[in-house]
């Protein structure tokens, strides 16, 4: 704050030099506390004279100002007194000296209609039917605009226009507009939308808008955006919405920390179980979207596009608030879209933090990486964290379809890539579709009791999940049907994992060959899907590496892929472990070759080998001897490992993939009546 006042710029200079930074004002009523009180009823406090009415647009500049906000002990200097009963068109707080403290005896209204005849409009076109800011960049880098409202109750209501908290400045400093509104008893708001730290003008004087809203105890917002700090050119300081012990956000989307802006919605602290219900503008359904900590800009149309090399930083921090949110889509960290081939390192970093109620989602992303035209180094990192806070928790996330995690395209400029980070920490995290790995690196953590359900209420079929790192310290990850991963870290009281009956684990992922390490003991009792390799003569095998106690059961099926065939000594280890217990119940190996079987050492090594099996090393061939009323398959008895296999389709249809066993085969030989209805019959030879 400055200490000298400054003079109020009359409407006509403003009007004449900054015509695309003023309002488009109707009647302008300025407070200035001449009347000998601090009441809103005297006609003497305003100018014009007389009481503020319904088309006014009421300001508060730097006239007759406290020296402290009213929350920290400063004076009422201005008071909605009860002999003001009617509303006002519009209500701005534009003070750069001190501040400005309104008392509510009972309620201010403050109702309009218009887009134009409001307090502020701002450089990017954006009305504001409630403004708090000077409006004005050529303020000190240093202002700072600061109003605070306590009383009964606040409503404010124009569907054309907005709320806005925002100061602006040519440089960077701790300019900052703040609109506390904590000693108030309720608030109601029905506006176009909530901007808080919010300027896209372009092109623009790097205006790095600044704002930070306290809310009311009881808060009732119905708007089609709520957006906590934005910009196009320049970012401003970190932005906030701290709500109050009541909310209901009745809006269709979200966004805080958006274009390499930092922005952040919380919970006023020292609050006592505190609650929140999110539902769309309408109040009947989902939300379209939070979009958190994002660098993404779709539209083609800006000035000079959109890029950055600073990091875009958005959080919403829910701790210790009962939730009830419905929302479709959820964005936790997205990188720019990168339109040439100059390297852009500003990322998207987007944070959700809850501990009590329900977030029920149709899709969540984090930590996304988006597709050219140029893949260059502006990648996303996303955080989730489902805890269980006193009073309100445990908390639980549904997602109705997938959630993906670290999506990373190839040809990635980033060191770090793509990061996504789950910790579940005594809560729920409930995914009907799949969790999916997208190339990044990934973590899930489960503790205090935290668990991870991929067949939520109401699901029918089991989830898979592919993830790099899984710790489990005190949890539990249930009702999967396939775990894809790298690392299993047993951290804590639990020192076992377990594939129960109907779940499958299979190292890195499908189609990858890599290593699955377990820290503590592996209990196998459902699926095992290994996958092998021979690329010219470079053999490589999926390995699932354990420091504990591996115990053997359920089933084993292993994969073959390359381009050269399997030859006498060929080794794949796909288990370690110092101690092996009991054995696989079913072992499904590929077939491996003529003159070839397979040697299962797993209980001693952890390997199978290709070994010789007596049979030719050439491939057999099948003999057809045809008579009018059958035919006779057969091929040498030398080949054991052989089995016959065939197929019947119209003739329209021709060979198929619907394969079956031809039974009646004894000593490799077999007779087949002829059917002349069978328009196509084939025949096969395949190795068990």
């Amino acid at each position: 704050m400055t200490n000298s006042k400054r003079l109020l710029l009359n409407l006509a200079l403003i009007t004449a030099v900054l015509t695309t930074t003023n309002p488009a004002f109707a009647t302008l009523k300025t407070w200035y506390g001449t009347a000998g009180d601090t009441l809103w009823s005297s006609g003497g406090n305003g100018s014009p004279a007389g009481a503020p009415g319904v088309s006014d647009n009421v300001t508060f500049t730097n006239e007759d100002f406290a020296n402290l906000p009213g929350t920290a002990g400063g004076s009422i200097n201005n008071v909605l007194d009860a002999g003001f009963v009617t509303s006002i068109n519009s209500l701005g707080y534009m003070n750069t000296n001190g501040f400005h403290n309104t008392q509510v005896i009972n309620n201010l209204t403050v109702r309009g209609t218009s887009a134009s005849d409001v307090a502020n409009i701002a450089d990017d076109g954006e009305p504001s039917v409630f403004f708090v800011g000077s409006g004005l960049w050529q303020d000190d880098k240093d202002a700072v605009v600061y109003a605070t409202i306590i009383g009964n109750s606040l409503t404010v209501s124009n569907g054309n226009a907005n709320l806005s908290v925002s100061q602006i400045s040519a440089t960077a400093g701790a300019h900052r507009a703040t609109l506390d509104l904590t000693g108030l008893n309720s608030f109601t708001c029905v506006v176009s939308k909530v901007l808080v730290g919010h300027n896209f003008t372009q092109p623009d004087h790097a205006w790095r808008p600044t704002g930070e809203l306290f809310l009311a105890k009881t808060n009732s917002i119905t708007t089609g955006i709520i957006s906590v700090s934005d910009a196009y050119q320049n970012a401003g300081g970190n932005c906030y919405i701290h709500l109050g012990s009541a909310n209901t956000l009745n809006t269709d989307e979200i966004r805080i920390g958006m274009h390499k802006c930092v922005g952040f919605i919380d919970i006023t602290p020292g609050l006592v179980n505190p609650s929140v219900t999110f539902r769309n503008a309408a109040g009947t359904g989902r939300q379209i979207s939070w979009e958190l900590g994002d660098e993404f800009e779709s539209r083609t149309n800006l000035l000079f596009g959109f890029f950055t090399s600073n990091q875009a930083r958005g959080t919403m921090d829910l701790t210790g608030a009962a939730v009830d949110a419905l929302v479709d889509r959820i964005t936790l960290g997205r990188g720019q879209i990168q339109r040439d081939s100059t390297v852009r390192n500003g990322d998207g970093n987007g944070t959700l933090i809850f501990g009590g109620g329900a977030i029920d989602a149709n899709y969540i992303e984090m930590g996304i990486q988006v597709p050219g035209p140029f893949i260059g180094g502006s990648v996303g990192h996303g955080i989730l964290k489902v805890n269980n806070d006193p009073g309100v928790g445990p908390a639980l996330l549904t997602v109705r379809s997938n959630l993906v995690m670290a999506v990373q395209q190839p040809g990635n400029t980033d060191a770090n890539g793509s990061t996504a980070v789950i910790n579940i920490n005594g809560g729920t995290l409930a995914v009907a579709g799949d969790i999916v790995d997208g190339a990044g690196l990934s973590t899930i953590s489960v503790d205090s009791g935290g668990k991870l359900d991929l067949k939520p209420a109401g699901d029918a079929t089991p989830g898979n999940v592919s993830v790099d790192i899984l710790n489990i310290t005190d949890g539990i990850i249930t009702n999967f049907a396939t775990l894809s991963v790298s690392n299993i870290n047993l951290l804590g009281p639990i020192t076992q994992f377990t594939v129960y009956p109907g779940q499958t684990i299979a190292p890195i992922a499908a189609g990858v060959i890599g290593t699955l390490s377990v820290a503590g003991d592996v209990t196998l009792r459902g699926g095992t899907v290994m996958e092998i390799s021979k690329i010219d003569s470079t053999l490589t095998a999926d390995l699932l590496a354990v420091t504990g106690t591996l115990d053997l059961g359920g089933t084993l099926t292993v994969a073959f892929s390359g381009n050269t065939n399997l030859v006498v000594g060929d080794k794949f280890t796909l288990f370690s472990s110092p101690a092996f217990a009991n054995s696989f119940t079913t072992v499904n190996l590929p077939p491996a070759g003529s003159g070839l079987a397979w040697t299962n050492k797993i209980q001693f090594d952890g390997s199978i080998e290709a070994i010789a099996n007596g049979e030719p090393a050439a491939p057999p061939t099948i003999a057809a001897n045809y008579s009018p009323t059958s035919i006779s398959l057969s091929w040498p008895a030398a080949y054991t490992s052989f089995a016959l296999r065939g197929q019947t389709n119209p003739i329209t249809v021709g060979l198929s993939n619907n394969w079956g066993l031809v039974p009646g085969v004894v000593g490799n030989q077999v007779t087949i009546p002829r059917n002349p209805a069978n328009g196509s019959v084939f025949f096969q030879l395949f190795q068990q």
